[in-house]
């Protein structure tokens, strides 16, 4: 199934591992096969990456961008184990977060732990991880 998307003047994104800039005005384009990709406004830094939740959505990207993201799916079952121990109602969340993954569905994977890291900005608190 094709992917239509649209690219603000200015917007990057990020195709494969490329770094795709639109310095022109907004323009569209069509991917006809599958592909990991990211806007850069849905992106979290590294150095953002101070929370548990942040740091498991920081740990979601890279999983998105990697085609075997062993060392990151490790880091996201330690991060989950310890969100579990210091929030455990969102085990729903996480059982979510893992089906997803477990069925390559990455990006969505990503989207929900972005959820979960509004959930923890909203009020959650959780120990800040190691």
């Amino acid at each position: 199934m094709a992917l239509k998307l649209t690219i603000k003047p200015g917007e990057t994104v990020y195709i494969n591992g490329a770094e795709i800039c639109n310095a022109g005005s907004s323009a569209s384009l069509v991917l006809k096969n599958h592909c990991r990709i990211l806007r850069e406004s849905e992106m979290i830094r590294e150095s953002d990456a101070i929370s548990p939740c942040s740091k498991m959505v920081f740990a979601l990207q890279q999983i998105v961008f990697k085609e075997n993201p062993f060392e990151e799916l490790n880091e996201l079952s330690r991060l989950a184990v310890h969100i579990l121990q210091t929030m455990p109602s969102v085990a729903p969340q996480i059982l979510e977060i893992q089906q997803l993954l477990s069925e390559k569905k990455t990006h969505v994977a990503f989207k929900k732990g972005k959820a979960l890291m509004a959930l923890e900005a909203d009020g959650f608190r959780i120990a800040k991880a190691g």
